[in-house]
């Protein structure tokens, strides 16, 4: 079931995918794999062979920083992490905005940072213990001290766009923890964390925490000045979230109708109630079933 309902998504994100090129991201001229990577926290060692980029992490968090950071249709960027819960951060220094449209896999948690843009093409296939995908910046300091805060770098456009498959899973029954951060935030591919969160947040900062069940919560600080945006939603999900027995959260921090700024029209399987929040966020609260 779920096999035939990723085909069908991916066959429509093909469709729409000349649509988001129109998109705010400045996309590099040729897409070629992560580049010039550098461990700044942590400790790991970084190993690339044809196709294959392989990241062996040795502390419980590690920081790089990397040139460039793309994955062509055919190319695979692996994580080999000491456990689900530890986490690599991947700060993006490169003036264009990174394509993601071949694989990335990982046993544990990675967080991809480009102020730039991040945009998951309709190949591309993520699969990790849980992922946050961020077009704010993150210092490796504040990253290394466990601080999870993002801010926006000036004249930068920070979307995100996801057009692929992501699927966040830490095992032994445990969900993963699906991320998409920036001033704009697209989703029109397929996102699974069962038992996990999917959130969607839109602003120029934000915090990220962990709750008392591993879940993560975020809070936007810092608004969208209406003008900035014109006409288009902060968030948007056309596409389709499963989040069975966990939760998704949509969010968007904006000078005007905050509400209006976060949209959905797609499928957010299992979603059974709206809870509305003071800022005006909201979320839709997940079936637990027995």
């Amino acid at each position: 079931m779920l096999g035939d309902q990723l085909n069908k998504r991916q066959a429509c994100c093909q469709r729409l995918f000349s649509l988001l090129m129109v998109s705010v991201i400045t996309l590099p001229s040729a897409v070629a794999g992560p580049d010039g990577g550098q461990v700044v926290g942590g400790s790991g060692s970084i190993s690339q062979s044809g196709l294959n980029t392989t990241i062996n992490q040795t502390s419980q968090n590690m920081a790089i920083d990397w040139q460039s950071y793309n994955v062509n249709v055919n190319e695979r960027v692996q994580y080999i992490q000491p456990n689900a819960s530890s986490i690599s951060l991947n700060r993006i220094l490169s003036q264009n905005g990174s394509t993601i449209a071949g694989r990335i896999d990982a046993n544990g948690q990675v967080i991809l940072v480009n102020p730039n843009g991040i945009f998951f093409t309709p190949t591309s296939i993520i699969n990790v213990g849980g992922i946050i995908a961020s077009g704010l910046d993150m210092k490796p300091l504040d990253f290394m001290n466990g601080q999870y805060i993002f801010n926006e770098v000036l004249g930068t456009d920070g979307t995100v766009i996801n057009s692929g498959i992501i699927n966040a899973s830490m095992g032994a029954g445990r969900g993963g923890n699906v991320v998409l951060i920036g001033q704009q935030v697209k989703n029109d591919g397929v996102i699974v964390a069962n038992l996990g969160s999917v959130t969607l947040a839109a602003g120029k900062q934000a915090v990220l925490h962990f709750d008392q069940g591993g879940l993560l919560g975020v809070r936007v600080s810092k608004e969208i000045l209406q003008d900035e945006l014109g006409v288009d939603p902060a968030v948007l999900n056309s596409g389709e979230i499963q989040a069975a027995g966990g939760r998704v959260l949509l969010t968007a921090s904006t000078s005007h109708d905050i509400f209006s700024q976060a949209v959905n029209s797609g499928n957010l399987e299992s979603a059974t109630s709206v809870v509305m929040h003071a800022d005006g966020s909201f979320t839709l609260a997940a079936c637990r079933c027995a």
